[in-house]
Formats: C-alpha cells, structure tokens, sequence
C-alpha cells in the first residue's frame, strides 16, 4: 500500500489582510478557496486533511467552502464536522477529503474546553486494510487545554479496530513534551524530527502543521509545501506499509 497525504489550515478563506469571510467579497474569497483546491490539485493527494474549513454560513460569506474547495479539487468523498456551530450563523470545523470511499466516520469538538472551531474528524479508508486518517486541530493557546484534548482523542482512538493510522492537522505548539510528542507515546506514532517551520506565512517560525503515522508505515517524503494560499503551508507526505505489516 502506498498512499499521499496532505494537511493544511485553509483560516476560513481569509488568511491575510481580512481576517474575517464575511468581510471580503465573494469574487476575492472564492479566488482563495480556488487557489487552496488548485494546490490540491496538482499535489494529487488521496486523503487531504483541512482545518478551520466552514460549511455556508453568514460568518463564511454564504459559501460551502468545504465543497467548493472538494468540487473544484476533485474529490468526491468529504467528512466534515461542524466544531463550532449555531444555525445559519456558523459552521466551522475539520474535514477529511478522500479520492476514495470513508467508512467508520466520526466528529468530535472541545467545546468544553473553549467555544472555538477546535476538534478532530476521524474516517477509515474503505477496504480491509484501509487506513484510519484523522485531521486535527488543537487549541492555540494553552498547553494544559492540548493536553486535555489530546488524551480526549487517544481515548477515542483506542476504542477503534487496530489499523494503520494517520493524524495530521495543526496541532498549534512545537513545544517539547508537547501534543505531538504525548500522541506518538500513546498511540505508537512517529513523525521526521526535522520539518520545516508551517507558520505564518510568508515568514513562517513555528512547526505547526504536521503528519504522524504509526509504526506500521513509513514516509517515503515528507514536505512543507512553499505556496501562500493560507496563513499556514500545507505539509506533504507520501507513505508505504512496513512489510509484512496490517496493523498498527
């Protein structure tokens, strides 16, 4: 099994000089979300992972990000989960979008933690031993809060059938002993130690975004991805199954 991954933080369609959809006018935010599906286009992953990625709303500019972005790529299987939501007003999240069918999906959000677009969509790739992917995105601003969340999803991990896996997504710290490091101790993941800094850009300091996979899978690349369609770089990774390997 080989199998190209991607993750990226879309901010809502509006990274840059109007940090809010709503504030820009339509031409300008579609303009983004079609730049953000061209990448996804010419990268040619299977599974992408999205975060801050709206459904229509009045806070999105009325636009279905999620689908415009999934149309426009071409990707004909999206799971999104609404993180953040009120009727007609928000609907923020996550989302996964596959080349192939996704079974065994499931959202969760943290809200108890914050009334922010924060959560994880988790999704098995169709076929027996089809992968688990997971996108992510963990709150910015407190160590302690990731630390809740994060065990909140080891939890939840555990409790589904043994594959490989995936978690990719802005995990918001590069800290040591920090979520990344708790989520490979505790699910059996691993990541390259060296990856270039994913934010913000253009002057991008920190190692944001990133991919982690089990043990049964091993990167055969891993980038950060140089275009500027969102305050964050998209990272890249293709992978192969371990040999002799089902599970992770």
């Amino acid at each position: 099994m080989r199998l190209k991954v991607l993750t990226l933080n879309v901010a809502h369609g509006a990274p840059f000089a109007v940090p809010l959809p709503f504030l820009r006018g339509r031409s300008a935010l579609l303009g983004t979300l079609d730049r953000v599906a061209a990448l996804l286009a010419r990268e040619g992953a299977d599974v992408v992972a999205l975060q801050e990625a709206d459904r229509s709303s009045l806070f999105s500019g009325r636009v279905d990000q999620v689908a415009r972005i999934a149309e426009q790529a071409g990707y004909p299987h999206v799971h999104h989960g609404v993180h953040s939501g009120v009727p007609g007003l928000f609907a923020q999240g996550t989302a996964l979008l596959c080349r192939h069918p996704l079974e065994s999906r499931d959202t969760a959000h943290f809200g108890r933690d914050r009334r922010v677009d924060k959560g994880y969509v988790v999704a098995t790739l169709a076929g027996e031993h089809g992968p688990e992917v997971v996108s992510l995105h963990l709150d910015p601003f407190s160590a302690a809060v990731r630390r809740r969340q994060v065990d909140q999803l080891i939890h939840a991990l555990r409790q589904r059938p043994r594959r490989p896996r995936v978690v990719m997504g802005d995990f918001n710290a590069e800290d040591a002993d920090g979520p990344v490091d708790r989520l490979c101790a505790a699910l059996g993941l691993h990541t390259p130690t060296e990856g270039e800094p994913t934010y913000p850009v253009p002057d991008a300091r920190q190692r944001l975004d990133q991919v982690l996979v089990s043990h049964a899978l091993r990167f055969t690349r891993y980038a950060r991805l140089p275009d500027a369609v969102s305050d964050h770089h998209a990272v890249v990774a293709e992978l192969a199954l371990q040999p002799s390997t089902a599970t992770s």
